[in-house]
């Protein structure tokens, strides 16, 4: 590998970004978010502002993939969104195979196998803020939509939204009898048995219900072991959800029950070497697709939860409670080194493991949020409420490094309360000024011990949130918007830390100052869709982790407070170019960096000047959709392209963490006759090898390898 990475940010690097996006986007495209009428493109109605609107007309960065979309593309966990919204990432945590780990516009998390991790980017599922949500969760569910919106959510979501916000939206049940069942087979002996029936339980529909589920189990072959002669990457995963809904007159209300559990052997980190010259590192296997830890690693979580949902009218309004409880059990081992050459420390002819964890995890949570929307006054719309959150979550860590073993165990408790309101005033035909805010109060204690030491912290954060917006709709298919707002990520304790005293000290709180300005327009009779979006943040004391990388903290991570900025340019285009053609395309253009370092903490400020971690300088993705009559069915053929420039896993800007430009192609061919589908899927159908981030220290530097290319045979049968 060359050093090409130092230069990122050049003018070069941005001319090329340029000419990548205008070659995307000179083809017809088409968003993944819409439903297509004959006649053109149609708007879905999401629920991104906390209220019912067309797509089209939210005055934000909001996209929305349909559930046909999910299906076409088998978009099957929150991992694939980065295949169609762009500067979306997500990646599994590294510690265990459920966790993720979100990345919007360069803000997201990098510790998210630790209870104590907030991440910047709020997950939420039908509303409901989740700390600890796996991708195996959404995996099961049959899902209505998702909904990504990109940019700080600091006054109409839960907690923690300060770079975007993922809300996962279920199919609720109907008034009529369907159902679908789903069988699949794939790569690695992947079988898959997924079902959804919902019923009316009364003669006039208003009391209805549903159950979905998904059995999933596969073979290991992910990657193989050389040190313990297998094939590993083993996982069954079973999960259930039942609803039951009332929709009357005047109450309508929706209780949810959900269960799931994954057993498998675990993740696997790619041990490297890295040369002499200091910028070429290879895997010590070969290849990312061979491990070598000695160590058997697992992954074993469950968990379950219901949510009840219940409305009523006020006047010139609705009046909403949303009551969610969920419990966790989430135990993990895994060897962070993959496997080192004992020879590098003088013990040559083994495979060391040299730095184990295993991580037992019981966690619960409980929300409650009530809300009103509706217009007080002709012209003024609003959205008003109240929010509670509280969590409880004890891990326990058994860690060895370099053969010395240490233990720590966590209590932690958060419980935040919020209170918040935003208006829309309509102030003449088509022009419109919003106005809201937030007040959020986050009391946190936590109470442990890192070897013999044990502690018992408690800090409270709090702060204001405003957002100012305004939209113009220029033409009846021309929204122009511009906004300025806040968002808040309060302080806490560093859940990696390698001492008491490295933890006691709580970080800062971290602030997000946005001002974006936006297009949304609908041409050519609702044919061509075009939508962009600029934005510019500042954000102050973000909250970075650092690999401790000698003394005798070595492995452990400190945290540090920086000062940041970064902006950019997002656009996605739609176009439905015939009958039975669509195709899309959407990319971004982006700069960040960090700025300053809090001089209120102990820190080091070394990464000052350095790129912000998982924000490549552009973006971009392309694909279409293409149906045609075929004998007595319909013929069905897609696919997606997309690309990345280089990017930085870490805030370090070290080797290790650099992750070179990447190009994935996926595709799917499908039949329909009927109410049965039968569709062939691949992803990665280059095959490309590569790792999503790494980290290192002293001889132990692990990489995570990527998915190789992939395929999946599915039957669905709608009745």
């Amino acid at each position: 590998m060359t050093n090409d990475f130092s230069a990122r940010g050049g003018v070069r690097c941005r001319m090329r970004a340029a000419l990548l996006l205008a070659a995307a986007f000179s083809a017809p495209a088409m968003a993944q978010s819409e439903d297509i009428t004959r006649d053109g493109l149609d708007d879905i109605v999401v629920t991104a502002q906390r209220r019912d609107q067309k797509l089209q007309d939210v005055a934000a960065s909001v996209t929305a993939v349909s559930s046909q979309t999910l299906v076409n593309l088998q978009i099957n966990n929150a991992q694939d969104l980065g295949r169609v919204v762009p500067n979306v990432k997500f990646d599994p945590v590294t510690g265990g195979t459920t966790g993720l780990k979100p990345y919007i516009r360069g803000g997201g998390v990098t510790d998210g196998g630790m209870v104590l991790s907030e991440s910047e980017v709020g997950i939420y599922l039908d509303g409901v803020y989740r700390a600890r949500l796996s991708t195996a969760m959404v995996d099961f569910l049959e899902l209505d939509r998702i909904e990504v919106v990109r940019g700080p959510q600091g006054v109409l979501y839960g907690r923690n939204s300060s770079a975007g916000a993922v809300n996962f939206i279920t199919k609720a049940p109907t008034d009529t009898t369907q159902g679908i069942v789903e069988v699949g087979y794939g790569s690695w002996n992947e079988r898959r048995l997924k079902a959804w029936f919902s019923t009316p339980l009364d003669s006039e529909g208003k009391w209805r219900a549903s159950v979905n589920g998904l059995a999933r189990g596969r073979d290991g072959g992910r990657q193989y072991n050389v040190t313990l002669d297998k094939k590993v990457g083993e996982e069954n995963f079973y999960g259930i959800q039942g609803d039951l809904a009332y929709v009357g007159e005047t109450i309508d209300g929706r209780l949810t029950f959900f269960w799931n559990k994954t057993d498998g052997d675990g993740q696997w980190a790619v041990p490297n070497d890295v040369s002499g010259d200091g910028l070429t590192i290879t895997p010590t296997t070969g290849s990312f697709r061979r491990v070598a830890s000695p160590v058997e690693s697992f992954t074993r979580v469950e968990q379950y939860g219901a949510t009840l949902r219940l409305s009523a009218p006020l006047p010139g309004g609705t009046l909403t409670s949303i009551s969610a409880w969920s419990k966790l059990r989430d135990d993990w081992r895994q060897d962070f080194s993959g496997g080192v050459n004992g020879a590098l420390i003088g013990m040559p002819g083994v495979t060391l493991a040299l730095f184990d964890r295993t991580s037992e995890t019981a966690q619960h949570q409980f929300s409650q949020e009530v809300q009103a929307t509706g217009s007080i006054l002709d012209g003024l719309d609003y959205v008003a409420g109240i929010y509670y959150f509280t969590e409880r979550a004890d891990q326990d860590l058994l860690t060895t490094i370099f053969f010395a073993p240490s233990s720590t165990q966590f209590v932690a408790n958060t419980d935040s309360f919020a209170g918040f309101g935003q208006v829309i005033w309509r102030v003449v035909e088509g022009l419109s000024l919003t106005a809201g805010g937030r007040l959020t109060v986050d009391d946190k204690r936590l109470k442990g011990f890192i070897g013999a030491t044990g502690f018992d912290l408690r800090d409270s954060w709090s702060k204001f949130t405003p957002k100012l917006g305004v939209d113009w709709r220029v033409a009846p298919s021309v929204l122009l918007f511009a906004s300025y707002s806040q968002g808040f990520k309060s302080g806490g304790y560093n859940g990696l830390a390698g001492s008491a005293g490295q933890i006691s000290e709580p970080f800062l709180p971290q602030f997000t100052t946005a001002w974006e300005a936006g297009l949304k327009s609908d041409l050519f009779d609702n044919m061509l869709r075009f939508n962009m979006s600029l934005f510019y943040n500042k954000i102050r004391n973000r909250q970075q982790s650092i690999t401790v990388t000698s003394g005798p903290d070595i492995g452990s991570f400190v945290v540090e407070n920086y000062d940041a900025t970064l902006k950019g340019v997002e656009a996605e285009m739609t176009w439905r170019a015939s009958k039975g053609l669509t195709v899309w395309a959407n990319g971004s253009i982006n700069d960040g960096r960090y700025t300053g370092c809090s001089v209120a903490a102990q820190v080091n400020c070394s990464v000052i000047d350095n790129v912000l971690p998982v924000f490549p300088d552009w973006t971009v993705a392309a694909g279409f959709d293409y149906s045609i009559d075929a004998g007595p069915g319909t013929l069905r053929l897609g696919g997606d392209f997309n690309a990345r420039d280089g990017y930085f896993s870490t805030a370090d800007n070290v080797l290790i963490g650099w992750v070179p430009q990447q190009e994935f192609l996926n595709a799917y061919v499908g039949y329909d006759i009927g109410r049965l589908s039968l569709q062939v899927t691949g992803k990665n159908l280059f095959d490309k090898t590569g790792w999503s981030t790494g980290f290192g220290f002293s001889v132990v530097q692990p990489r995570f390898a990527i998915d190789p290319r992939t395929f999946l045979v599915s039957a669905r049968y709608r009745f």
